[in-house]
């Protein structure tokens, strides 16, 4: 069995319509913290006398899903604006992705990057891009950026039957529910792990001219600094995800589980490799400052 009694998947009573926030802190307020201590039948009524067995057989059919880890069965007994509890206990079965594209009026996938249980794999077009369905559908727990709107929608236009995920955490949404809106750039900065200088300012406009750049000079150096900046956008959301988890118990005032918070750290060498493996060559920073002013590309 996954988790332990104070975990946050059993810690929620929002399972029915009819049972919201305000009512399951009024239960976290009686003593009726977990699953397990919702009082039998016998013990009189809890809720309501409508409410108070169909909380219990739902609560039946969710320990029978965690206790079977079946991620897909609590995606639907658990409602979507809960499904971040059940990122501690899944947290080995998620993927933090994102995707660059050639703009916003063509939104054909140009590079993409999944931080996943494996490490770290990058995809690029004309290379490697068609393995991307294959290594999203080995994840069944997804993490992004306003995914569901933008990255998610262009890979499954590009893609015939991309994979869908049990559950998609979007964390544009998340953070902005937890007292944490803005941008991805803006949240590492204000929650203290921001990028290294020479990313700082780039953003989704300098990597459509970091591809066009490539596509049409061969420039290896912009595809390099295009996948690095890719890759920060896909595997810091895992400490943006840990932070916004463990802000949420906090919220709360749970005794819960905190996450230990991810350390980008831990995966710079692994990141060095997959750019080296690509090649360099200098001054690309220049050469897309020079671009911009010169503005020789048209705005997408």
């Amino acid at each position: 069995m996954r988790g332990d009694c104070g975990s946050m998947i059993r810690r929620t009573f929002q399972l029915l319509t009819g049972l919201g926030p305000w009512r399951e802190r009024d239960l976290w307020a009686r003593g009726i913290s977990t699953w397990d201590q919702f009082p039998k039948a016998e013990s009189g009524v809890v809720v309501s006398r409508k409410l108070d067995d169909q909380i219990r057989d739902r609560i039946g059919a969710c320990q029978l899903a965690l206790d079977g880890c079946d991620l897909a069965a609590l995606s639907r007994l658990i409602p979507a604006r809960e499904h971040w509890r059940l990122y501690n206990e899944f947290a080995e079965e998620a993927a933090f992705f994102d995707v660059e594209t050639e703009g916003t009026l063509s939104p054909t996938p140009t590079v993409a990057s999944v931080f996943d249980r494996e490490g770290l794999h990058v995809f690029i077009r004309d290379h490697n891009l068609d393995r991307l369905p294959e290594a999203m559908a080995r994840s069944r727990l997804w993490v992004s950026f306003n995914g569901s709107c933008f990255d998610v929608p262009a890979l499954s236009s590009h893609f015939e039957n991309f994979p869908k995920p049990s559950v998609h955490l979007d964390l544009r949404f998340l953070c902005r529910r937890f007292g944490k809106g803005g941008g991805l750039k803006g949240l590492e900065d204000r929650l203290g792990f921001g990028r290294p200088p020479h990313l700082r300012g780039v953003n989704g406009w300098d990597a459509i001219i970091l591809w066009r750049a490539y596509q049409r000079n061969a420039d290896v150096e912009a595809l390099r600094f295009l996948v690095e900046y890719n890759l920060y956008d896909s595997f810091q959301l895992r400490a943006l995800l840990d932070r916004v988890y463990n802000h949420a118990i906090d919220l709360l005032a749970l005794d819960a589980p905190r996450r230990r918070v991810f350390d980008r750290g831990e995966i710079l060498y692994d990141v060095s490799k997959l750019l080296l493996q690509l090649g360099t060559s200098p001054g690309v920073l220049e050469r897309l400052k020079r671009e911009k002013e010169r503005n020789l590309l048209e705005v997408y």
